[in-house]
C-alpha cells in the first residue's frame, strides 16, 4: 500500500513538473509573422545603426518563467544572441520587405557629391515576457516589446522620431513554443506599425526630401 502511495506521489510530481512551462528557463530567437506589406515599394537607401542602444536594466534576459501560485521565478528567458542585435535585424527585415535598400553602401564609383543614406537609430526601451504556471494546463505567457526609432540625415539632423510598443501572448504548453509565440506576436505588432509609418506620406516626405 505504501509503495502504491509513493508511486502515485511520484506520478503527480512528474506531472506537475512537466506542466511547468519553461521551467529552468528558455532560450529563443526573435522572429515575426507575415507583415502587412503595402503594394507600393520604395527604393531609397537607409543605414540602420547596429546594434540598438539598450536602455534595459537587465540586458542578459528578456523575461522569466514562474512556478507556484505566487509566480516565483524558476528560470530566465534569454535570446540566442543579444536582444539588441536581434531587434535591429528584425527592423532591417521589415524595411527591406517594403523595398528600402537597408545597410547597402553607396557604390565607390558614385560621385563624392552623392547624397549619403539616412541613418536610422534604434533604441531598445524594453522587452519582457513571463508566464504563469499555476493554472496548468492553461499556462498564459505574455509580454511587451518597446522600441524607439529616430531617422537622421548626414549632418545629424533628426527628421523623424517615434516610439513603438507591441504586445503578445500565448497558451502553448511548452516553454519554447510559449515564449516563441508570444514574442513573435509582439514583434509582428511592432514591425507592422513601423512598416505603416515608413510607408506613410509624412515619413516618405522626410526621406525623399533628403534623397534628392
Amino acid at each position: 500500500m505504501r509503495k502504491t502511495y509513493l508511486q502515485i506521489l511520484l506520478f503527480i510530481s512528474v506531472f506537475l513538473l512537466a506542466g511547468c512551462v519553461g521551467i529552468g528557463g528558455e532560450k529563443i530567437t526573435l522572429s515575426h509573422d507575415t507583415l502587412a506589406i503595402p503594394t507600393q515599394k520604395y527604393t531609397e537607401k537607409l543605414v540602420v545603426e547596429k546594434p540598438a542602444t539598450d536602455l534595459r536594466e537587465e540586458k542578459d534576459r528578456i523575461g522569466r518563467t514562474t512556478i507556484t501560485a505566487f509566480a516565483i521565478s524558476s528560470g530566465s528567458v534569454t535570446t540566442t544572441t543579444p536582444a539588441n542585435e536581434q531587434i535591429v535585424e528584425q527592423i532591417i527585415d521589415a524595411l527591406s520587405s517594403i523595398g528600402y535598400q537597408v545597410n547597402k553602401n553607396n557604390n565607390s564609383s558614385d560621385s563624392t557629391n552623392a547624397v549619403k543614406p539616412l541613418t536610422l537609430k534604434v533604441v531598445l526601451n524594453d522587452i519582457w515576457f513571463k508566464n504563469y504556471n499555476w493554472v496548468f494546463p492553461l499556462v498564459p505567457t505574455w509580454g511587451d516589446i518597446k522600441i524607439t526609432l529616430s531617422l537622421e540625415n548626414a549632418s545629424g539632423k533628426k527628421l523623424f522620431e517615434k516610439s513603438y510598443e507591441g504586445g503578445g501572448n500565448s497558451l502553448c504548453l511548452s516553454g519554447s513554443c510559449a515564449f516563441g509565440s508570444a514574442t513573435k506576436e509582439a514583434m509582428t505588432d511592432v514591425l507592422n506599425k513601423v512598416v505603416a509609418d515608413f510607408s506613410s506620406q509624412t515619413v516618405r516626405n522626410s526621406i525623399t526630401s533628403e534623397s534628392h
